[in-house]
């Protein structure tokens, strides 16, 4: 798959998941695109490389100064839309990466802080991981995503045409939250879905349902 349809393709996951939970969407597509190859290496649908059952892998880590080649378990999944929702839950559920400031660094809208967090945090053990997530994130412009739809109808209205969403990649991102909407059995958790759909709407020009 080429970057650019990758990117295309997971961009709404990972802005959905950002408003879900906080995540900088950038770090989310870069770290796809670096541990899957840009989706041309995804067993099981498993875009993030995270261990656990369901297949066994040969892959190369860098252990005690050296590459050296592992056979590991990795987590399967029904879709690339498991996949991005569960590397979220990963980052989540263990507290290294809290510890290592991997949050404070998405809150405060530091993609480059994040990918050193999350290098520090023992995410993966190539000692230049955060410097090739980097270099993604600037070659192919993806902080662009971590600009949320409230943040671009804050602006000042003479700000805000250059910031505005497009409706198409708002309307992608709206078919996600609607997916999620329409599965979810908690209320709280459809009126969020609902709101953020409105607030694409609203940055895209659309009128709101």
């Amino acid at each position: 798959m080429l970057p650019k349809s990758f990117i295309e393709a997971i961009a709404p996951l990972a802005v959905a998941e950002m408003h879900r939970t906080g995540i900088l969407a950038s770090i989310t597509i870069a770290q796809g695109a670096l541990e899957s190859g840009w989706g041309a290496y995804a067993p099981g649908n498993n875009l993030f490389g995270i261990k656990g059952s369901g297949q066994l892998q040969t892959t190369q880590e860098f252990i005690n100064g050296r590459w050296i080649r592992v056979v590991n378990g990795f987590r399967v999944y029904d879709d690339w839309t498991g996949s991005v929702m569960d590397h979220s839950q990963f980052l989540i559920e263990n507290s290294r990466y809290t510890k290592a400031g991997f949050f404070d660094r998405c809150k405060e809208k530091d993609a480059q802080g994040a990918a050193y967090s999350l290098q520090q945090a023992g995410y993966a053990t190539d000692p230049g991981y955060a410097s090739k997530l980097i270099r993604i994130m600037e070659d192919w412009n993806l902080e662009q995503y971590d600009i949320t739809a409230a943040e671009v109808h804050e602006e000042p209205a003479e700000e805000l045409a250059p910031f505005m969403i497009n409706a198409e990649d708002a309307n992608k991102m709206i078919g996600f939250l609607k997916a999620s909407y329409e599965a979810s059995a908690s209320q709280e958790a459809r009126d969020d879905f609902h709101r953020l759909a409105n607030q694409l709407r609203k940055a895209s020009g659309q009128p709101e349902e």
